[in-house]
């Protein structure tokens, strides 16, 4: 199954954050809807956090599989989201869709989490 039509996305601050854009690549490799689960981060960036619907919806994992959740969080910061898919982590922020190794990615995050439902 091809990633590349997600290339297309553009991020919105307020509309179409990381968690928004998980949902859509999530729903395409699985063909599950995710955004109850990741409603609380589907807010704005004030609002947005990791909340229990993530922890209770999803199990969580002691390394990525192939497709799995990957949340990033460093203090002070809003988290972030991104998909862990063939080996790498394709995710959205401000300069675009980006589709990177883990430790790329992960760059500056101190927590990693990984998760599937």
């Amino acid at each position: 199954m091809s990633i590349d039509h997600f290339f297309h996305k553009l991020y919105n601050r307020e509309t179409y954050n990381c968690a928004h854009f998980v949902c859509d690549v999530w729903c395409e490799l699985t063909g599950k809807d995710i955004e109850k689960e990741l409603s609380g981060f589907l807010r704005p960036p004030k609002e947005r956090h990791a909340g229990m619907n993530l922890r209770r919806a999803f199990r969580k994992l002691d390394r990525p599989e192939n497709p799995c959740v990957v949340l990033m969080q460093r203090p002070g910061t809003v988290p972030h989201v991104g998909v862990f898919v063939r080996g790498k982590v394709i995710h959205i922020h401000e300069r675009g869709v980006e589709f990177l190794p883990l430790d790329i990615a992960a760059r500056g995050f101190d927590r990693l989490g990984y998760y599937t439902c």
